[in-house]
C-alpha cells in the first residue's frame, strides 16, 4: 500500500499525481503569459524550460502564436507532454521537444528567442546553473523580448512546487469518482517532501512519498542571480516575475 521513493528532483515517479493539483497555479499564470507573449507572431520563438507534462504549455500556446521549443529531461513527464501534443495537432506542428536540461543543452535552443518561461522549476537548479542559464538567456534574448519565471511567494506557489515556501504544510485534495487524492506538501527551505493518498471514504487505498531538493527563490535573490546577464526582473503578480533585458 505504501510506496517511499527519493525523486531526487526527477518527477516520474509522482507524474501519476502531479497534473491533478495543476489547474489553479497555472489559472493564475494565464494573464500574465498573454500579457507578456500575446502580441507575438507566427515566426517568434518561446521557450518553455521545464514544460513538465505540459498542463502549462498548453496555457502557453493559448496565449501566443509563437513557436514553442520545450525543454523537459524527466522521462514520464515528456511522455506524457508528447501525448497531449499528438492529440492536438495544430499544437504539435508548431511545439518541439527536447530532452534536455538546463543550462547543459541550450545550444538546442535556436540562437534568438522572443521568450522563456521557466515556471515552478527554478528551485531544482543550482545557483551556478541559475547563473548560467540567465547568462545564456542574456544574450540570447531579443531586444524587446520577455521572459516569466515563478518565485516562491505564497501558498499556491509552494504546492505546485511541491514545498511549502515560509509554511509548514500545504494540504490540497481532489475528488474522482469514488477517490479523494490528497496531497501534503512540506518544506525546509533545501528539501521538499509531498506525500499523495488515494482514499475512498475513511479508508486509505494507497500512499506514497516523495523528497526532493529544493531552494525556494524569492525576488531579491532572483535579482541577484540576474546582475551578470544584464537581465531585469519585475514582480508583474503576486510570484510572478517578467524579465527582461535592463534598460
Amino acid at each position: 500500500m505504501f510506496n517511499k521513493a527519493d525523486a531526487a528532483g526527477e518527477y516520474g515517479p509522482l507524474a501519476e499525481f502531479h497534473d491533478l493539483f495543476m489547474a489553479e497555479p497555472w489559472a493564475r499564470i494565464a494573464p500574465s503569459l498573454r500579457e507578456l507573449f500575446g502580441g507575438l507572431g507566427a515566426t517568434a520563438v518561446v521557450a518553455d524550460i521545464g514544460a513538465g507534462s505540459g498542463v502549462g504549455l498548453r496555457h502557453l500556446a493559448a496565449a501566443t502564436a509563437a513557436r514553442i521549443e520545450a525543454f523537459e529531461p524527466d522521462l514520464v513527464m515528456r511522455a506524457i507532454l508528447l501525448a497531449r501534443l499528438v492529440d492536438t495537432p495544430a499544437l504539435a506542428a508548431r511545439t518541439t521537444v527536447h530532452a534536455a536540461t538546463v543550462p547543459h543543452d541550450l545550444d538546442l535552443l535556436p540562437d534568438r528567442i522572443d521568450g522563456f518561461v521557466c515556471a515552478h522549476m527554478l528551485g531544482h537548479l543550482s545557483v551556478l546553473d541559475r547563473v548560467d542559464l540567465f547568462a545564456w538567456l542574456g544574450r540570447h534574448l531579443a531586444p524587446e523580448g520577455a521572459g516569466l519565471v515563478t518565485i516562491a511567494r505564497d501558498r499556491d506557489d509552494a504546492a505546485a512546487n511541491g514545498a511549502a515556501a515560509g509554511e509548514a504544510e500545504v494540504v490540497e485534495s481532489l475528488r474522482i469518482g469514488t477517490h479523494e487524492y490528497r496531497a501534503i506538501h512540506r518544506g525546509d527551505g533545501d528539501t521538499s517532501v509531498s506525500r499523495y493518498e488515494v482514499r475512498d471514504a475513511d479508508a486509505l487505498v494507497r500512499a506514497a512519498e516523495f523528497s526532493s531538493s529544493w531552494h525556494p527563490l524569492g525576488l531579491g535573490k532572483l535579482r541577484d542571480e540576474l546582475r551578470l546577464s544584464a537581465l531585469h526582473a519585475a514582480e508583474i503578480a503576486p510570484g510572478i516575475v517578467a524579465i527582461t533585458h535592463a534598460r
